[in-house]
């Protein structure tokens, strides 16, 4: 069963065309990689689904109903959050304190204090962050706040779960706890994830089928051995002329 289906979904920035046309579906419990070189128009899609732009052609669908030009609050209380690729915790917040936001204004809203203190310490627990749960969000390395923006964006409640380079910027060891804990937090929450991705190793190893998007136009589908073997995708993806 298809969760979401982005339907002819076109962007334009004055003369400037993000998307063009792309069209594709995301089936309930699958976890599907984003790929493209900078400016293909990954981020731009995310942020059409999420609410925080709207769509100049298309429509995007969520559990079979139109949710397009709704605003973020409204995407995120139906199931779907997002977390960024430049990451936006409250500073000057603890990693707790972060959590539980996302737990009294997202879709579970939850409003008695003891509970969202306790769910918040769970689901730091969940992201391998419970030991800084008293820490500064400002303090925090990068692989800290990547971990508490994965935190924050499952304090939402969410079925689908759109990550923006959640990898980025992290050692290889990194990389490696991040993708374990991806597919520990996918299985205990029963989610479907779209995942964009430059880590391109981590991307294929963690995902069930790649899109691959090219100047703003949906070039190739499909699982991720064969996305590495297509002729068109080495050609723009890794400067392959005779791929």
């Amino acid at each position: 069963m298809s969760l979401l289906i982005a339907d002819g979904i076109g962007k334009s920035f004055g003369g400037l065309r993000a998307l063009a046309g792309v069209s594709f579906a995301v089936d309930e419990g699958e976890i599907v990689g984003l790929m493209g070189a900078n400016g293909a128009g990954k981020t731009t899609l995310f942020s059409i689904i999420a609410g925080h732009q709207r769509a100049s052609e298309g429509a995007i669908r969520f559990k079979g109903a139109s949710i397009s030009g709704l605003r973020p609050d409204q995407v995120c209380r139906l199931g779907i959050a997002r977390t960024f690729q430049i990451v936006r915790p409250f500073a000057g917040l603890s990693a707790r304190d972060n959590v539980e936001t996302a737990l009294l204004f997202g879709g579970a809203q939850q409003s008695a204090s003891a509970k969202v203190s306790d769910r918040a310490m769970e689901i730091l627990e969940e992201v391998g962050l419970v030991d800084q749960w008293q820490k500064p969000a400002g303090a925090m390395t990068l692989s800290g706040r990547k971990r508490l923006e994965v935190a924050r964006a499952l304090g939402t409640a969410p079925e689908l779960l759109l990550l923006d380079e959640v990898m980025a910027g992290l050692t290889p060891a990194e990389v490696a706890e991040m993708l374990e804990t991806l597919r520990s937090v996918k299985r205990g929450y029963n989610l479907t994830i779209v995942i964009i991705e430059h880590v391109v190793r981590a991307l294929v190893e963690l995902s069930d089928r790649i899109i691959v998007l090219h100047h703003g136009e949906l070039i190739a589908e499909g699982a991720p051995a064969d996305i590495a073997k297509d002729k068109s995708v080495r050609a723009v993806y890794f400067g392959e002329e005779d791929a």
